[in-house]
């Protein structure tokens, strides 16, 4: 079946909508161009789908996990595995349920697009699969990846492994859970203002956003092109340093990389040696809203035991961070807006595009948009009216903002090699079931307040654990030069060992 041309009245609502105010002749004009146009259409149609290699017929699909699991940290049990040898044969590994696994159902967390089954692997989960590692599942996330409290996933929030009244961060608390209860080796996840490393550190594991493009987000659902990045959560440095070698490496079909992708044996790398490194600790990054003082003596009193062992630990100031925040919403909002219109994966980048996703995704927003959760609605309606009504006046300005945020940044490492301050400003937040919508979106974001500036500069970071206050786990982040993983992965090591 052809496709089929527009009405008058169509046309009419869409000039409307772009404020063409199109003539009576001129709707007839186009109808008639815009009908013979459609033929280019079919032409594309004709050479099939350009796509990753498919997976096989026998993959084990999996089975959706209910009623079997305390902190909601998995939607879908599998088992699926390539190769006996590798980097990480015998390794369990858990995968975010916004990262494509073959002939197995991606949910996002959302009611609205479960029941998508994707038919090829995302790259990074080739690469996993290659180096011997076994896929056991996909974990919980928020809906959409839109929070980094852990509350708003379709399948239940997920719940802080520590202490269950509390909730285990997100996007990625799933995988954050499934690593600190050792039901995995490694788990990935995915950051885009803070979801690996916030669910990192209130559960108590250690999470790495690598330097962003360093791991190919091939395959993965992401919110905005400049700020998507997708990483490994492991119980310790030395397991996420090993993961992040098989993961890292340039992939053609991702346009979030640069021209070259510098790549180490990270694990290899990690001697614990802290007695050149010069440390600045960054004062805004303790100054947060809703900081716990507790949470920042813990992280201070770490970064004194790295600073008996050799490092160089001096205060900074660096006063365009406490409004971070503020640049990342702004840029956020549009830039997700205009992911969303482009049905998921949005216009104008050189790479792979999967059709299929695109189809349901923008099927799926169309007919059931009405249960997303609020965190994803405020976004998309705070990103429309400051299109329409500012003519995205705004977002530029922030996108600006964000080369200097990196500028300034930069200028701190001409001087030290990481950047040291909380992971989150608090411990985890308790899980409150009866929100409404305001209390609902003030418990989001809050909590990112640290970790988002690094999406918008791209800068590698970590959280590493460093204790806890009242039996909650408390992380601390080190941030550091683009491409310098090794030395970020490193410092953490050395933490760890103190």
């Amino acid at each position: 079946m052809g496709l089929q041309p527009p009405s008058k009245e169509q046309l009419a609502e869409l000039g409307a909508e772009l404020s063409l105010n199109l003539t009576r002749q001129e709707i007839t004009d186009h109808l008639e161009l815009i009908t013979e146009a459609l033929s280019s259409y079919e032409t594309v149609t004709e050479y099939g789908d350009e796509t990753v290699d498919s997976v096989p017929e026998d993959r084990d699909s999996g089975y959706r996990v209910v009623g079997e699991d305390p902190y909601n940290a998995w939607i879908t049990r599998c088992d699926i595995s390539k190769s006996n040898e590798g980097r990480l044969a015998g390794w369990d590994i858990a995968i975010k349920d916004n990262i494509a696994v073959g002939g197995v159902e991606m949910t996002c967390g959302s009611a609205v697009v479960e029941g998508y089954t994707p038919a090829a692997d995302a790259t990074l989960v080739t690469r996993l699969l290659l180096a011997g590692g076994r896929i056991v599942g996909k974990t919980n996330l928020d809906d959409m990846a839109f929070s980094g409290n852990g509350h708003s996933s379709a399948f239940g929030p997920t719940l802080n492994p520590h202490n269950s009244d509390h909730l285990a961060g997100g996007s990625s608390g799933g995988s954050a859970i499934a690593v600190a209860t050792g039901e995995v080796t490694i788990a990935i996840g995915s950051d885009q203002g803070g979801s690996i490393r916030a669910p990192a550190s209130w559960s108590g594991v250690v999470g790495h956003k690598p330097t962003h493009g360093l791991v190919p987000y091939t395959g993965c659902v992401g919110i905005e092109n400049t700020i998507d990045h997708a990483g490994p959560i492991g119980r310790d440095v030395e397991t996420v340093a090993e993961t992040l070698t098989v993961l890292a490496g340039s992939d053609p079909r991702d346009p979030r990389q640069p021209e070259t992708v510098p790549t180490y044996d990270y694990a290899s790398e990690l001697d614990g040696n802290v007695e050149d490194l010069k440390i600045a600790v960054l004062e805004e990054g303790f100054d947060q809203p809703e900081c716990d003082s507790a949470v920042n003596d813990r992280v201070r009193s770490a970064l004194a035991d790295i600073e008996d062992v050799g490092a160089t630990v001096e205060d900074v100031s660096v006063p365009i961070h406490d409004d971070a925040s503020d640049i990342y919403s702004v840029s956020l909002a549009e830039g997700f807006l205009a992911a969303f219109r482009g049905e998921g994966l949005g216009h104008n980048w050189e790479g792979w595009y999967n059709t299929d996703w695109v189809r349901e995704f923008g099927r799926l927003r169309r007919e059931k948009g009405g249960e997303f959760p609020p965190t994803v609605k405020f976004t998309l309606l705070l990103g429309a009216y400051a299109s329409d009504e500012y003519r995205s006046e705004y977002y530029a300005a922030a996108m600006n903002l964000r080369s200097r945020l990196t500028n300034e940044y930069n200028a701190v490492f001409q001087s030290y090699d990481l950047i040291a301050m909380p992971t989150t400003p608090m411990t985890a937040h308790e899980w409150k079931p009866d929100q409404d919508t305001i209390e609902f979106i003030g418990d989001a974001w809050t909590n990112l307040a640290n970790t988002s500036a690094f999406n918008m500069t791209g800068h590698p970071s970590v959280s590493v654990p460093v204790g806890s206050v009242d039996g909650l786990p408390v992380g601390l982040m080190l941030t550091g030069r683009a491409f310098d993983d090794v030395t970020v992965l490193n410092a953490a090591h050395a933490v760890e060992n103190q």
